[in-house]
């Protein structure tokens, strides 16, 4: 327990900073802090995680395989969900099938498992990054957007890794160290920026949003070592993935409600109640996670 307590016990204090500053003080730039991980913080963990990795070409490239895979039964799952409920699959499917693996997701893998389970976690991380721009548009909005695309930071850092893995080449020591201490950024402002958002989100439908955020809870579960055990991942990647799997409902949907009118303060209750319910349980996932993986 004293192991499991610190391991989550940075999440919760710098998510409290963050909290503590939005909800106490004038707050802070939002938009300047998202665009400062999402632009740089981001493409740099990505670039600088998986060309300096010791895991081998076929396992990053599985991880991302399998981040595809919770995701597809994550989405099967809340699909069936959704139908039984009968509510609109345009609104509330991507919150409910899809974790926050970014704000939430890669610090406590990285406390969890350190090295390898936040290169596993940037892997899973970028998959789940790559449906929320590609896929969950489409889905809220109706249409999809090639140039809105090929604009995110994000995928020139992924393209810039495959042709650096494809020419067995690594980056210039100066590349790498630049965005060495660039990605160190991106998990602090990411749990700020998480913290200073439930400080602003307010809970809309108490009864709805703690259904979904329920629903959520077990179809991120199901989805996790539903994959795992199907794809008979072992060790660390196993217990990474459980716990990436398991994240509540990522803050992005919001955002996408938002935007396209799609229910966002019912959305927005959903992302609140499940991140409280997740956060609450974080000790017995951690905890199965850890077992999952062996240790």
């Amino acid at each position: 327990m004293s192991e499991i307590f610190y391991i989550i016990a940075p999440v919760f204090v710098i998510a409290a900073i963050g909290y503590a500053i939005e909800k106490y003080s004038s707050g802070f730039d939002t938009d300047t802090l998202s665009r400062l991980a999402m632009w740089i913080g981001t493409p740099s963990l990505v670039f600088y995680s998986l060309t300096n990795t010791e895991l081998p070409n076929e396992q990053l490239a599985g991880t991302m395989l399998v981040g595809l895979a919770v995701v597809v039964v994550g989405g099967l799952l809340s699909t069936l969900g959704l139908w039984i409920l009968k509510l609109p699959l345009r609104s509330f499917l991507p919150a409910l099938s899809l974790p926050n693996s970014g704000n939430a997701g890669l610090p406590i893998v990285y406390f969890a498992f350190p090295e390898d389970g936040l290169t596993i976690g940037v892997a899973f991380f970028f998959m789940i990054a790559l449906v929320q721009y590609t896929v969950v548009p489409a889905v809220v909005a109706g249409h999809f957007s090639l140039r809105k695309l090929a604009a995110e930071p994000l995928i020139w850092s992924i393209a810039a890794v495959v042709l650096l893995k494809l020419i067995d080449v690594s980056p210039h020591r100066i590349i790498a160290d630049t965005t060495r201490l660039l990605s160190g950024i991106m998990i602090p402002v990411m749990l700020i920026l998480l913290g200073g958002a439930l400080a602003r989100l307010r809970v809309a439908d108490l009864k709805l949003s703690l259904t979904l955020s329920g629903l959520r809870f077990i179809v991120g579960i199901a989805a996790g070592y539903g994959v795992i055990v199907a794809m008979d991942l072992q060790g660390i990647e196993a217990g990474a993935i459980f716990l990436l799997a398991a994240m509540p409902s990522a803050l992005v949907t919001y955002v996408f409600a938002e935007r396209y009118g799609r229910d966002p303060e019912r959305v927005a209750g959903m992302v609140v109640s499940s991140t409280v319910l997740t956060f609450a349980a974080l000790p017995i996932l951690v905890a199965l996670a850890l077992n999952i993986a062996g240790q």
